[in-house]
């Protein structure tokens, strides 16, 4: 069904729904890569000693002296040895998956299949027939929708590093 406009050509019958719906996809973008944005790439690392004063190094490298925070990438491992005087404690932390945030990520991709399934669906109620291209939008929104867990996994932003603490005792 169409609507003929001034001009004589015909116009698409509900134009007014794709927008709504288009402008509903566009709001929902912001809330992707849950992960990037409440938990940042780097992960903070407090590090204490008994007694104070002994010197962090990560990788080899002077970070200070206890207590200190660390700011640390949160998708490699990372080697922490704190020395005092001619002692060292060695500490690994590893870089894991944070699961539930990759659950996060997938939301906008059911929720962007139930916004195009319902858009469907709605077009066809009002009397609509979809488009061929309107699934091939359909897919690529499905597949954009996709970009949150890219971004978090490549930022590392999915991971935390474990212990999120470490205490080396010399006493």
């Amino acid at each position: 069904m169409s609507r003929s406009r001034r001009d004589g050509r015909s116009s698409p019958a509900f134009p007014r729904q794709r927008v709504i719906v288009l402008a509903v996809l566009v709001m929902l973008l912001p809330l992707t890569s849950c992960a990037t944005m409440f938990n940042g790439t780097t992960q903070l690392v407090p590090v204490t000693s008994r007694p104070e004063r002994a010197e962090v190094f990560v990788d080899g490298v002077s970070m200070g002296f206890t207590p200190v925070e660390l700011r640390l990438p949160r998708n490699a491992d990372v080697t922490v040895d704190v020395r005092l005087g001619d002692r060292v404690r060695s500490f690994v932390l590893l870089s894991e998956t944070q699961g539930a945030l990759v659950g996060l990520d997938l939301v906008p991709v059911g929720i962007t299949g139930g916004l195009v399934m319902f858009a469907g669906a709605l077009g066809a109620s009002l009397g609509g027939t979809p488009e061929p291209g309107a699934y091939v939008a359909a897919i690529g929104l499905v597949g954009v929708s996709l970009t949150p867990i890219l971004v978090d996994y490549g930022t590392g932003a999915l991971f935390r590093l474990r212990p999120g603490e470490i205490v080396a005792a010399f006493d």
